[in-house]
């Protein structure tokens, strides 16, 4: 059986023509349920995020290939004006296995280790199975990718450290207080930046969060989306800096909107107690020189760099143990395929000894009591399975290629005299 893979992602083709082909759940139903209706495919899946939109198909008919794929889905989403063949890649077989191992693990993705991949993978995998396009061959290789993913994570450090700036500022502040649910922070800014600050404070626990914004509206959603409900007018919160431990800013502005006076006066307030501010605006949004007051500590965006570059180049270190973990799934979904081959067989091996074994047995039914019978038959099955061990075990042993599969197949089958059977694909 074989597995064609064809798709668009950030490597073969740029946003504009990612979304022309991308396919929502609703979509990705309808499409696979077209599929498998025309019988162009005995099994497929669909993997659609906002960086690519990927078919795994185990062929229906024999036309069916990579070339094929890429027409049907072009076709399907009307875009043939826009997206030429070019635009997608192509796997077969092994390759297509490697490709969603590697994608699943997360170092096939735009930002190398992110997390959020291998939830879409175990999505796409959950429609097809909706679909009933998910039979035995995608069931296992994506099961098996959720393996490697699962090996990836426990085994290396490849999803380790920040490579956002908002994660970043995170990691840094958790790094000087450890503890973020006994500090009190304030988010100067509701933007898309900022709220990401907030969340991943949050998943780390910290729960005294207020927010301010210009827009008053946009801090309350924020507060009310992440439960604390502590809103601060902006016109207002500079009075209240020496409240927080962890001020966070990420405004739009062309003049600083913190200033060294304003934090000097809310440092003596706080008697000194350390605070930290990590400005993610751009332009920056505080006056540099608040960093040299004492227990002040003040970091930038290109701070941040700084931390995100480090933890990438250690990230970028984990691949070679990544790939050993892939190559290692790899050759056990190969060596699952070639027993799928020559299951058919086996059982026919089985089935014509056990029936040479019956007719033998059946002579001496009533020639010999039922004891001497059943030792009878407890021999003959010694027999058979010492017999038939060497060859089973031949017809599962790997191969070099797939072509060598037909061939050992067709050599039990002659040898043991069994009945001809439709050839199985390479």
């Amino acid at each position: 059986m074989n597995i064609i893979s064809v798709g668009v992602n950030h490597k073969t083709a740029p946003i504009e023509i990612r979304e022309r082909v991308s396919l929502s759940e609703v979509q990705a139903k309808d499409f696979l349920t077209n599929l498998i209706d025309d019988s162009i495919a005995q099994e497929a899946m669909v993997l659609s995020t906002c960086n690519r939109t990927e078919l795994y198909v185990v062929p229906g008919m024999p036309e069916v290939n990579g070339n094929y794929l890429k027409d049907y889905l072009i076709s399907y989403r009307n875009v043939r004006n826009e997206v030429r063949p070019e635009h997608f890649f192509n796997r077969f077989g092994g390759n297509t296995a490697r490709h969603l191992f590697e994608v699943a693990s997360a170092i096939d993705s735009l930002i190398l280790g992110e997390g959020q991949i291998l939830g879409q993978v175990k999505d796409a995998y959950r429609v097809a199975v909706e679909t009933q396009s998910a039979g035995i061959l995608l069931t296992r290789l994506c099961h098996t990718a959720f393996s490697v993913a699962k090996k990836v994570k426990t085994k290396t450090r490849i999803m380790e450290g920040a490579v956002s700036v908002s994660y970043a500022a995170v990691e840094l502040a958790q790094k000087i207080f450890s503890n973020l649910s006994m500090k009190k922070i304030l988010l100067v800014g509701a933007g898309e930046t900022g709220e990401l600050a907030a969340k991943h404070m949050f998943q780390k626990n910290a729960r005294n969060i207020v927010i301010t914004n210009r827009t008053l509206s946009k801090a309350e959603a924020l507060a009310e989306e992440l439960g604390t409900n502590q809103v601060l007018p902006f016109e207002t919160y500079k009075e209240h800096l020496h409240e927080f431990d962890i001020i966070i800013t990420a405004v739009s502005t062309k003049d600083y909107a913190l200033k060294e006076p304003e934090l000097q006066k809310s440092m003596q307030q706080r008697r000194l107690k350390p605070v930290i501010i990590l400005d993610l605006g751009l332009p920056r949004n505080v006056d540099p020189e608040i960093g040299k007051l004492k227990n002040m500590f003040l970091k930038d965006i290109d701070d941040l760099k700084h931390i995100i570059d480090k933890n990438l180049e250690m990230r970028r270190a984990e691949l070679p143990k990544v790939q050993q973990i892939i190559d290692e799934e790899l050759a056990g979904f190969g060596q699952w395929i070639n027993t799928l081959k020559v299951r058919p067989t086996i059982v026919d091996l089985q089935s014509k000894f056990l029936e040479i074994k019956e007719k033998e047995l059946e002579r001496f039914r009533y020639k010999v009591s039922e004891e001497e019978l059943r030792r009878m038959e407890r021999l003959s099955d010694r027999i058979l399975k010492k017999i038939l061990h060497h060859p089973i075990k031949m017809l599962k042993a790997p191969v070099d290629t797939a072509d060598s599969i037909p061939s050992k197949v067709n050599l039990v089958r002659n040898i043991f005299d069994l009945e001809e059977q439709n050839q199985l694909k390479s």
